[in-house]
């Protein structure tokens, strides 16, 4: 083996033991080094936003509600009038035999 492969042989192989060590001992995960996050915290964003605009969709929908002298509604009587509507939509779809 003459010097100039052994040299670039050591070399990668050094290369390769740095960019080991620092992903091994350099704090933080890689996606926080990119200003990316991982598919937990998307997710998680996703709902706290998901929540957020149902509160503010319930929120206009009940001031409509009050100017015309309605009851309001919560998202439980929402949740359960969907419920009732898709278990009618599965009836019709599926009669019973």
């Amino acid at each position: 083996m003459d010097a100039f492969t052994l040299v670039v042989v050591v070399g990668l192989g050094a290369l390769v033991l740095v960019f080991w060590l620092l992903g091994r001992y350099y704090p933080g995960s890689g996606l926080e080094q990119l200003g990316l996050q991982s598919a937990r915290q998307l997710a998680e964003r996703r709902e706290e936003l998901e929540a957020e605009d149902l509160d503010q969709m319930l929120r206009a929908h009940n001031e409509r509600k009050r100017a015309r002298g309605e009851p309001e509604v919560s998202a439980e009587d929402v949740e359960a009038g969907l419920l009732r509507e898709r278990s009618e939509a599965h009836r019709r779809r599926w009669p019973a035999a």
